[in-house]
C-alpha cells in the first residue's frame, strides 16, 4: 500500500485528513504534519524525518503538499531527490485526497501519480448555475 502524508502551512493537513475520514472508512497510512508559526524549517524536516524513518526500499510514500514553492513543498522535494519511491503532489484539495486514499491499492507509485494528474482537472472548477 501507498502510504500518504500530508504536508501544509498551518492545521490545513490536519483538517483535510478528518474531512477525508468522513469520505472514506478507510485511512490507514495516512498521516499528517503541520508547519506552525513558531517552528522553523529545520523542526518540520525532522518532523517529516521521523514519520519517514525505517521506510524500507519497497514502500512507497505520496506526500500531498498546499502549495508549490513553500516550505512544505521544499522540504518535502528533499525527500523525493533521487528516490523513486517518494513523490510529491502540491496543490492538495479534498477530491484528490479522497481519489487518492480509495485508489491506491494495488497500484504503484507513478501510476498513481499520473492518475491524479487527469483527475486533478476535474477537481476544480467554476459552476454555471
Amino acid at each position: 500500500m501507498i502510504n500518504i502524508l500530508v504536508v501544509t502551512h498551518g492545521k490545513m493537513a490536519e483538517g483535510i485528513i478528518h474531512s477525508a475520514k468522513m469520505f472514506t472508512s478507510e485511512a490507514d497510512n495516512v498521516e499528517f504534519l503541520c508547519l506552525m508559526e513558531d517552528m522553523g524549517q529545520d523542526e518540520l524536516s525532522d518532523l517529516m524525518n521521523e514519520k519517514m524513518k525505517g521506510l524500507s526500499n519497497e514502500e512507497q510514500f505520496l506526500i500531498f503538499c498546499d502549495i508549490i514553492g513553500g516550505t512544505p513543498f521544499k522540504i518535502s522535494s528533499k525527500f523525493s531527490f533521487n528516490n523513486d519511491n517518494v513523490s510529491v503532489f502540491y496543490g492538495v484539495n479534498l477530491p484528490i485526497l479522497v481519489h487518492a486514499i480509495l485508489t491506491r491499492d494495488g497500484k504503484c507509485l507513478s501510476s498513481l501519480t499520473s492518475e491524479l494528474v487527469e483527475v486533478s482537472h476535474d477537481s476544480l472548477g467554476l459552476s454555471d448555475i
